[in-house]
């Protein structure tokens, strides 16, 4: 396979719409476009109720939004005035809670750990975003996603290539396809935050010195359990912690409360640490072990995606990440049935966590990758 060049600055397509959440990295990134050549506007989604702006009065091109705009969107418009580009806003509320919000509380009633970024990158950054670019007539949409979209020299294929830096965020583009990537700009992949922060100063953005936003936008205290009660009025219903025998050894206070690899917050007096090693919805029970208990070596993957069109029929090696922050380890992919895939790791690994998504790269550059499926136990409840 031909060494993929980097189509950042590839201006087949002038226009392109600029996702902006009213941070710094967003702000960047339609900067940068501009200093390209591109014939660059921004966009701001609605996607949560946000805490009002000080003032509603910003000259906003709307589209679907009622007259109070949130901060972030505030925020966004400011940077367009200052870049001189146009602003235009979608409320997305509905899909977003559809498709990211919802799904995330009943996989935690489940007794599984989602992680909604994947789901949002999925569902509304990379399909709800591009119909926004389709309405307003921009063939080409750009996010503030550390990682970059490089295309094969001899195949032609689209592929995401992880960022060098500390805040690479290919993990979270596993789901996309060769038509989204074709229409892709992802300006910011050379660049470390430090050095954002100081091109944002120097350009005169307002959100140079903003903080970062949290990891899910949508849980402000990062209390979850308290969110999923807020959402669906159901509180936490308290059972029994087991070990691997099934012995009760003590009470948890609702399996929402806990992940695998938790060691924290368990309130079990015990010889050795112990952690979570499984939650099990059906039997209400959350179940602690040793941490040698806590490694795995194989695991099965449902909703599997492949950035390439020519899709694996026979195992293959590649390095495997099985969250966001866990370094990538040699493992061989066991493609199944359509969208399954089987993983055995080279080595043990800690707290493969069902909910959780497995990535897989061959070197830098991103392959694909699935949704870690339940760890099996003994079908009887004690």
């Amino acid at each position: 396979m031909g060494e993929p060049v980097n189509i950042t600055g590839d201006i087949r397509k002038k226009k392109v719409l600029v996702a902006m959440s009213g941070g710094v990295d967003s702000a960047v990134a339609a900067y940068l476009l501009i200093q390209q050549g591109y014939e660059v506007a921004g966009f701001t989604a609605r996607l949560w109720p946000d805490k009002p702006a000080t003032s509603s009065k910003t000259q906003l091109h709307q589209s679907n939004m009622n007259e109070e705009i949130s901060e972030s969107a505030s925020d966004a418009a400011r940077v367009a005035a200052h870049l001189g580009i146009s602003h235009y806003i979608e409320d997305l509320t509905e899909p977003f809670g559809k498709d990211v919000v919802e799904p995330f509380v009943q996989a935690y009633r489940e007794g599984i750990t989602p992680n909604p970024c994947v789901e949002c990158n999925r569902r509304i950054k990379f399909d709800a975003f591009l119909k926004v670019a389709d309405q307003l007539g921009y063939p080409l949409l750009a996010t503030g996603h550390y990682a970059s979209c490089v295309r094969d020299a001899l195949t032609g294929e689209y592929r995401i290539k992880a960022s060098e830096g500390p805040k690479d965020q290919s993990y979270v583009l596993y789901t996309l396809g060769q038509e989204q990537l074709s229409r892709i700009v992802l300006p910011l992949a050379d660049y470390d935050k430090k050095t954002l922060r100081k091109m944002a100063k120097n350009a005169g953005l307002p959100v140079a010195s903003k903080p970062d936003s949290q990891d899910i936008c949508f849980v402000e205290d990062g209390d979850y359990a308290a969110f999923l009660e807020r959402f669906d009025g159901k509180a936490s219903e308290p059972g029994d912690f087991v070990d691997g025998s099934g012995h009760v050894v003590g009470r948890h206070k609702g399996i929402e409360h806990y992940t695998v690899g938790q060691r924290k917050g368990l309130g079990i007096a015990a010889a050795q640490p112990l952690y979570v090693i499984a939650v099990d919805a059906r039997c209400h029970q959350v179940i602690l072990g040793t941490a040698d208990e806590l490694m795995s070596r194989t695991m099965q993957l449902s909703q599997v995606n492949y950035i390439s069109d020519q899709k694996p029929t026979e195992p293959f090696r590649a390095n495997v990440k099985i969250r966001y922050s866990a370094p990538a380890v040699p493992a061989i992919i066991e493609p199944q049935s359509p969208g399954r895939a089987w993983i055995t790791f080279d080595t043990p690994i800690r707290a493969v966590t069902p909910g959780q998504s497995a990535v897989f790269y061959d070197g830098p550059y991103l392959l694909g990758g699935g949704i870690i499926e339940s760890v099996a136990r003994k079908d009887e409840c004690i």
